[in-house]
């Protein structure tokens, strides 16, 4: 499962700031971002989404996530 932790690094060592869930000794890949750099690239990011957004009325937006959520749910009682 990936998750995005926070972390802070001392003396050599990445200290994660939250409870994370890796079993001891599990290899981890991980991709580091100062939080200057990923705010940067979420600020990018979500300024795409508001310029496609911008296309489409609310209600329009509104059906195509029920409509996704809807689906999601049924392929999960699929399975």
């Amino acid at each position: 499962m990936a998750q995005v932790i926070n972390a802070i690094f001392e003396n050599g060592v990445f200290k994660p700031l939250e409870k994370i869930r890796i079993k001891e000794h599990e290899q981890v890949t991980i991709k580091i971002f100062s939080m200057d750099q990923w705010q940067t690239r979420f600020s990018i990011i979500i300024e795409k989404i508001h310029k496609k957004a911008s296309q489409y009325t609310p209600e329009e937006i509104e059906t195509d996530i029920s409509q996704a959520i809807k689906e999601i749910r049924e392929e999960k009682r699929g399975r």
